[in-house]
């Protein structure tokens, strides 16, 4: 009957042994599977932040500048530009403030993922000691005295006592078990809370900016308006026009002379009239000579100008060859692309390019991106089709 007894006791331990290796490799193996996505993460954070860093002290410097010059008589076109300086800060702290939320989302979630995991180790880990426990108080403490004093020899009561320590050991790991993971579950938790506050710090910060930026593009607006009342502001933009004029004339000669033959499956004077809008957009600035009512300044303009929102993807109207990629005085970076027979079209103005010369196009492939800072109205494309050196009117070339 004592033998019996003794194999139920050992049977017993190797059994809550056992069960808690099998709990603990499990989520031994799916943790060092998730310390490189960690790693990345922390490593991500770590850079968003610097980028942050970064740009809030430039847009602060910007604002203590404005602050500095406020109430003081100013240029209107050089407040514009000031204005539009401060917006593209403010973009890109925009920007990054969304970036570094998604890489909190992430973070948040992988946590609360090791939570889901801690917590079913916890309860796992609070079950076998609930047993343990219930186990102990149906034995009872008047057994094991039994058990001692039933000894029939020395040597038979030494054996006894190693095998209760056995389990007294086993009792005191299992109860070491659960307050580890107890702990584990609490630090998640905090580490979830702290993330979600952070989050939360975010998103404040992206809503704080991006009513900053709102209150920027609005003052940019007046100004420009008030500017527009103004004889010296079709004054300098007629001067700049031809300026421009002047180089892209240039370009297009340095480009004509190289003669670059480029094959298209339909000739694009055949496309008269169906050729896809560059972006789509308010057209603001219609080609040919305009003559001011007020000021009687003349302003021709050799293409039409398209207000779009910040970031439109600009497309290609056409098939071609890009012939040029680059910065154009007056049209800041500017792509001109070749549709054989001596055509070209031509997009100034742009914040971002993704092609490079020689690359061949498709009809209606990103080119890319208007920037909101690119001219004093926001976002505006410069359109032009040319024949040669000679400009044509685009709204005769595109769909209806």
């Amino acid at each position: 009957m004592r033998a019996r007894v003794f194999i139920g006791f050992l049977i017993f331990i190797f059994g809550l042994s056992f069960a808690c290796w099998a709990d603990e490799n499990p989520q031994a193996s799916s943790s060092s599977g998730l310390a490189g996505d960690r790693s990345s993460i922390e490593r991500r954070l770590r850079e968003k932040e610097k980028q942050l860093e970064k740009i809030r002290k430039e847009l602060e410097a910007k604002r203590r500048e404005a602050e500095m010059l406020a109430g003081q008589e100013r240029d209107l076109a050089s407040e514009i530009e000031r204005i539009n300086s401060e917006i593209r800060a403010n973009r890109e702290l925009l920007e990054t403030l969304k970036a570094k939320k998604r890489v909190v989302l992430e973070d948040l979630s992988l946590t609360e993922k090791d939570l889901e995991r801690a917590q079913a180790s916890f309860e796992s880990a609070r079950n076998r000691l609930g047993q343990r426990l219930r186990a102990i108080y149906k034995f009872g403490r008047g057994q094991v005295m039994e058990i001692l004093l039933t000894a029939h020899t020395f040597a038979d009561l030494a054996k006894r006592i190693y095998y209760l320590s056995v389990i007294a050991e086993h009792d005191r790991e299992l109860m070491k078990e659960f307050e580890d993971r107890l702990e584990t579950r609490r630090v998640l938790l905090e580490h979830i809370k702290s993330k979600k506050a952070n989050l939360e710090a975010v998103e404040r910060e992206v809503e704080e900016e991006t009513r900053n930026l709102e209150l920027k593009r609005q003052e940019r607006d007046a100004l420009v308006a008030k500017l527009k009342q103004k004889r010296s502001y079709y004054e300098n933009l007629a001067r700049k026009l031809e300026e421009t004029s002047r180089e892209l004339g240039s370009v297009i000669d340095n480009l004509e002379s190289k003669k670059q033959e480029v094959r298209v499956e339909t000739p694009f004077e055949s496309r008269r009239g169906s050729l896809m809008w560059p972006c789509q957009g308010e057209v603001i600035g219609s080609f040919g000579v305009e003559t001011h009512p007020r000021f009687g300044t003349i302003i021709r303009n050799n293409g039409i100008d398209i207000k779009a929102l910040p970031g439109t993807k600009v497309r290609a109207i056409a098939a071609g060859s890009v012939s040029f990629a680059g910065r154009v005085s007056g049209l800041g970076n500017c792509v001109i692309i070749n549709h054989g027979d001596g055509y070209y079209s031509l997009y100034g103005h742009l914040e971002t390019i993704s092609v490079e010369t020689a690359y061949v196009v498709k009809p209606g492939e990103a080119i890319g991106t208007l920037g909101e800072t690119s001219t004093p109205e926001g976002a505006v494309l410069h359109f032009e089709i040319r024949k040669g050196k000679e400009p044509l009117d685009p709204e005769q070339w595109l769909l209806k």
